[in-house]
């Protein structure tokens, strides 16, 4: 559908010279651009952009930190679209430049990957990391039993780990399904596990706070490191539309009344309004909880803002063993070359993962098993290209979707791009 689009808006009858190297441009402009409508539309349904389909290529997706995350399907659809219309055997010179252009732009990409796997300076400071997995049902761990049993196998795993090496332990979002206030019972347990084992102790968990005089609720990560100041969570930025919170509630509830009894949180969440950076022992942590991951402009918000590192927890038990929880996992991949960025992504059953700026996937956990994995992981300082000024494709798609949009318009006499011989 994308080629027959780029050739009627550029108001192609009949291919000729000029426009059989314009197409190709232009429909992988139009995908891309339709892939950033789609993260927006209705909160954002961007789950299945197609670089994701590529994170296990490390040649191949590391121009993502120079271009952005767009540009793997930028290329995709670029050679496929040049492909497809040197197949349709148009007879003109420049048709065989088609596939010389393909080649070309393949393999500058790939050259670029490898040098960056390769050549690029990745000896930062390491700290020792370790996540904990504890496999527990979703429908168990919300039950007011299921929070204590939950929170004791947590704290067992985390005891019988433990070694004198490990500087931070990440588990997964919402461990602790239960909010937590400073000061608490949860809070001051928790505190005391950090200090028992002599670490940094992130969980997911609920947090509340008062701002003028109201209480917002949050699905957020904490920090204990087992002193007396309180860290400030980061709270969860992007809310799952009907699970976390209800979009348009006020029309939607007068349309289809019943809609307001949907079973969600006992009070509504309210989405974290900053990056959250939580510093501590000198080091920066950005994170993400859950959905807040396959946004691509979440995690280049937090390194921009600092982070150092990126803790992800998630709970995909929901997915169960399919596929969507190893496209869940490839998006972390995706974040971390991006932003030249080491990820802690601890799952509630599977798949927890580290993966490193590179984009490697250091070691992951199996789906439905409980366990413990530990891991080295770096400190990177240096900003991508992306990180700093966004995805670059993006912007050049557009201009050159308007410098189509206004050649169409001036040749539109002359019946579009189409150049006579």
């Amino acid at each position: 559908m994308i080629i027959p689009a780029g050739l009627k808006l550029a108001g192609v009858k009949k291919i000729g010279d000029l426009n059989i190297l314009i197409t190709p441009v232009l429909c992988a402009g139009l995908y891309v651009t339709a892939e950033w409508v789609q993260s927006w539309f209705f909160t954002g349904l961007t789950w299945g952009k197609l670089a994701v389909s590529q994170y296990r290529d490390l040649f191949f997706i590391q121009s993502m930190s120079v271009f952005g995350t767009y540009f793997p399907a930028f290329i995709i659809i670029f050679i496929n679209s040049a492909i497809a219309l040197y197949l349709l055997k148009y007879k003109l010179k420049n048709a065989n430049g088609l596939i010389f252009a393909c080649i070309i732009l393949y393999f500058a990409n790939s050259y670029f990957g490898f040098f960056r796997l390769y050549f690029y300076n990745n000896d930062y400071e390491k700290i020792t990391a370790q996540i904990v997995q504890g496999n527990i049902s979703s429908y168990e761990k919300w039950e007011e039993r299921g929070v204590t049993n939950a929170v004791n196998i947590f704290k067992e795993l985390t005891d019988e780990y433990n070694n004198p090496g490990i500087d931070i332990c990440v588990w997964p979002e919402t461990a602790v399904a239960r909010t937590i206030f400073p000061g608490g019972g949860l809070y001051n347990q928790l505190n005391d596990i950090a200090a028992d084992n002599d670490i940094t102790l992130f969980t997911g968990a609920f947090y509340s706070e008062i701002i003028d005089g109201e209480q917002k609720n949050y699905n957020a990560i904490m920090a204990f490191d087992g002193g007396d100041n309180f860290i400030k969570p980061y709270a969860k930025q992007h809310l799952v539309p009907f699970g976390e919170y209800l979009p348009l509630e006020n029309i939607l509830t007068d349309l289809v009344p019943f809609i307001a009894n949907i079973a969600r949180f006992e009070s509504q969440l309210t989405p974290g309004g900053s990056s959250g950076i939580m510093q501590i022992d000198g080091i920066n942590y950005g994170g993400l909880v859950c959905f807040d991951s396959i946004f691509p402009e979440l995690a280049r918000k937090s390194v921009k803002d600092g982070a150092d590192i990126l803790i992800i927890v998630t709970n995909d038990s929901w997915f169960r063993d399919s596929s969507a929880i190893y496209q869940h996992n490839a998006q972390a991949v995706l974040r971390a070359v991006s932003n030249n960025r080491y990820i802690v992504r601890s799952a509630n059953t599977g798949i927890s993962s580290f993966v490193s700026s590179t984009g490697e996937i250091l070691q992951q956990t199996q789906v439905y098993e409980r366990t413990v994995i530990t891991q080295e992981v770096g400190l990177a300082k240096s900003m991508t290209i992306y990180t700093r000024f966004g995805d670059i494709i993006l912007y050049l798609s557009w201009l050159f979707i308007i410098f189509c949009v206004i050649l169409r318009f001036k040749t539109a006499k002359l019946g579009g791009f189409t150049k006579k011989t």
